[in-house]
């Protein structure tokens, strides 16, 4: 069915008047001293403990704060609670700052980098050993690399009225066919939220690139969207022989834990314990555990408990999709605007409701190729990529997304998605040769801090309380022993 007679069909069912879109935001930030040098401190126990907090832990790094808000209905409340975690951590952190990129600083020796530290207990050492693998696999550097992790469901209400149904497989399929229309038209997502153009030297030192000189501290490319999600930024060469293509959950899910559970030679090499008999990768799949999937959006079901995500989707099936490949929008002192958020929305629901075709292995290569495409040069509207079958510009494409976002964005009963979409701006990279890539950072954390230091209007109560809370949880967590430990991590994945 043609998207336009698709838009009408649900306007007429009253889709969009009775629409409840299921929001939250994930959102990774290195500590950084005042010099723009990552902490190298421990994360603050005055934002709670980073294992037993929900709303503010960490990922990769001692350093990286990771901030994670309930789901909203409402853009407004989400954004709010946002804002607020923003001025609670920046009140609770001293004189240290949070950086604004994605890219993380200069990093003059990496081996300085703290990896996250959670519990003397089963679940704690399984979070720290499989950091402890990242950095073994990958380096710290690439490990702190930060971004928006966007999570995007309908309600069950608005999902009957979308597909007529709420049968767990209705369901499946449907968030499966929204992943493989995303993955069709990420390379507008990168077009649209890329903010990953320059680099600190640093940030590729004894690895390869094709990166030019911006200057003496700095590489560049200059139409260059996010060279986060480039091979230098958040990637795993490992992973590209994974062949998921999201056609069906019982094919991906078979994909996912044949990538635990098969030795890959590079990672079988490194092997499994140090020399002091301690673990430091939890397998030698292409991935430890099922978190190691790296693509740009990934389906999701909250864990009850202790389960793990491969048991959660198979049992119970997908309840939302995780985007992750938004790089932090710099000059947002929460690295993602209101606007963007109902860009998002927009993209989405576009996927859910444009037909969705199985993806074959020669469109899947079509699609890593626009990426990459958009990747290095998605700054220039002349650049070729596939859309549709036939190859157009960037500029054609787009034109033809934005006509499809604008239907959509008309029917919304909110009609700040259509003033959103009129804002949303071509973007260009401008380069200042005088000022290094570190020193913006810099700046721009120190004029974040400021604000947040002189809010007095925004009520923090709820996240004070929420931390003393998590330090008191993690006081009484029953320690388990080191033989408890290792048997546990050892038979992690046996009976996957």
């Amino acid at each position: 069915m043609e998207l336009s007679k698709k838009i009408q069909e649900l306007k007429d069912t009253g889709f969009f008047e009775n629409l409840i879109i299921e929001r939250g935001i994930e959102k990774e930030s290195l500590r950084v001293s005042s010099k723009g040098n990552i902490s190298e401190k421990n994360h603050p126990p005055s934002l709670g403990s980073s294992f037993t907090n929900s709303s503010i832990t960490t990922d990769f790094a001692e350093a990286m704060v990771e901030i994670v808000t309930p789901v909203f209905n409402d853009i407004d409340e989400l954004y709010d609670h946002l804002f607020a975690l923003h001025v609670f951590i920046n009140n609770n952190i001293g004189d240290e700052l949070l950086w604004p990129f994605s890219i993380p600083p200069k990093i003059d020796n990496e081996s300085k980098i703290n990896i996250a530290t959670y519990s003397n207990n089963n679940e704690g050492q399984l979070k720290h050993v499989y950091r402890k693998g990242l950095a073994a696999r990958y380096g710290k550097t690439m490990q702190c690399v930060s971004g928006i992790h966007f999570n995007f469901s309908l309600s069950e209400d608005s999902m009957k009225d979308l597909i007529g149904s709420t049968s767990k497989e209705d369901v499946n399929s449907t968030y499966l066919n929204l992943i493989r229309n995303f993955k069709r038209i990420f390379w507008f997502v990168l077009s649209e939220f890329g903010e990953s153009a320059v680099i600190d030297k640093t940030f590729v030192k004894g690895r390869k690139n094709d990166l030019d000189e911006l200057n003496d501290t700095d590489l560049y490319k200059e139409n260059a969207t996010s060279l986060r999600m480039s091979e230098i930024g958040y990637k795993s060469p490992a992973q590209e022989s994974m062949n998921i293509h999201y056609n069906d959950l019982d094919s991906f899910l078979e994909e996912l834990r044949n990538g635990i559970v098969k030795p890959y030679p590079e990672f079988s090499a490194l092997g499994l314990k140090d020399d002091d008999g301690s673990y430091k990768q939890i397998s030698d799949g292409i991935l430890q555990i099922e978190n190691e999937l790296y693509d740009c959006i990934r389906p999701k079901r909250a864990a009850q408990g202790n389960e793990r995500p491969y048991d959660v989707l198979k049992n119970y099936g997908i309840k939302y999709v995780e985007v992750r490949g938004i790089d932090l929008s710099p000059y947002e002192i929460t690295g993602i605007s209101k606007n963007q958020i109902r860009i998002l929305d927009l993209v989405l629901l576009y996927c859910l409701i444009e037909e969705s075709p199985k993806i074959n292995d020669l469109e899947l290569e079509s699609i890593n190729r626009n990426d990459q495409a958009v990747i290095k040069n998605g700054r220039d509207l002349d650049t070729k990529i596939l859309y549709k079958k036939n190859e157009t510009s960037l500029r054609d494409a787009r034109n033809n997304i934005m006509q499809d976002l604008q239907a959509i964005a008309e029917q919304m009963k909110d009609k700040e998605y259509e003033i959103a979409l009129k804002d949303l701006k071509i973007k260009t990279n401008t380069f200042d040769r005088s000022k290094s890539f570190h020193e913006t950072g810099i700046e721009i954390a120190k004029d974040n801090h400021s604000k947040m230091l002189n809010m007095p209007e925004i009520d923090t109560t709820t996240f004070q309380q929420q931390a003393k809370d998590s330090l008191k949880k993690f006081d009484i967590i029953h320690n388990n022993t080191i033989d408890e430990i290792n048997d546990f991590l050892a038979s992690y994945n046996r009976n996957l």
